[in-house]
């Protein structure tokens, strides 16, 4: 017995919505989209934690701002510590794996045109920063720390300074720290993590605001980093170079230091929030790794 066209039609659109959802939850437990959301919570708690500091700072109850591997260090001590710890450079580790085969596989799909390799080569360099900063969370749990993270960023500044070509190395450096921060600008304007949220219209309104906020954050803490790390190589001068702890504090003792501090503060929160977010609703798209 044939069926009418319209029912051709019905079950083909049924049997293509199907197929689409379960690829869609296919695609969601696969071990690479996993790995994926679990580095995003992992990246997020550590600004939580940054900026829960940094907001404790400016409401004046005795806390300093801190850097990430300062205030995940002082968290080691409390029970229940080095666990937290481990699971954060497990969770890390994580994030860098999945920014290298954004990098390496183009998970997101970023294509081979000059724009899209400086986008992979960043989230390249990124995948670098997440899994070395992984590797000194671990650190952490295994070895007393000697310095902190300002005066880490001082001693590398000294020795970059004293090899051939130093001063302009740290030059290129601080301005690669410069246009991260107006790269990460420019994202604000254009909002591209907007297309990959799955989620509804209000829900992803919010999650765009807080990202927004939380990214114009990061860029004004980059933007300052590069500043200092360009007025250590003008002047030969190491103890001008500051890690993010320093630039929070800079802010503290400025004029209204407690208002930007926690603006700053605030906006740390938001892009950690924004990125537990991201391990929600985010749609991740696996690359094949083998034909």
């Amino acid at each position: 017995m044939e069926l009418a066209p319209g029912l051709h039609l019905i079950s083909a659109r049924d049997h293509a919505a199907a197929t689409a959802i379960m690829s869609s939850k296919a695609t969601a437990t696969e071990p690479l989209a996993v790995m994926a959301r679990v580095g995003y919570v992992a990246r997020g708690l550590v600004f939580l934690i940054v900026g829960s500091f940094a907001l404790l700072a400016a409401i004046g109850s005795g806390a300093r701002p801190q850097g990430a591997g300062d205030a995940l260090r002082n968290l080691f001590a409390q029970p229940l510590g080095g666990l937290l710890l481990w699971a954060v450079a497990a969770g890390l580790a994580c994030f860098a794996g999945w920014r290298f085969l954004q990098a390496f596989f183009d998970a997101d799909r970023h294509g081979s045109t000059p724009y899209g390799l400086m986008r992979r080569a960043a989230l390249g360099g990124s995948g670098l920063f997440y899994a070395a900063l992984a590797a000194a969370i671990a650190r952490i749990t295994v070895s007393a720390a000697t310095t902190n993270e300002d005066q880490a960023a001082r001693d590398w500044t000294r020795w970059l300074m004293m090899q051939p070509l130093g001063r302009v190395l740290l030059g290129l450096i601080a301005a690669a720290f410069v246009g991260v921060a107006i790269g990460l600008a420019i994202k604000v304007f254009r909002a591209p993590y907007r297309r990959h949220l799955d989620a509804g219209r209000l829900w992803r309104a919010w999650a765009v605001a807080l990202g927004s906020f939380g990214i114009m954050t990061r860029a004004a803490v980059f933007l300052m980093i590069g500043t200092f790390l360009g007025f250590a190589a003008y002047g030969a001068n190491s103890r001008e170079a500051v890690g993010l702890s320093g630039v929070l504090r800079t802010l503290q003792h400025q004029s209204y230091g407690g208002v930007l501090l926690g603006i700053a503060a605030l906006g740390l929160v938001a892009f950690g929030s924004f990125e537990i977010i991201e391990a929600c609703a985010r749609r991740v798209r696996t690359p094949k790794l083998a034909g």
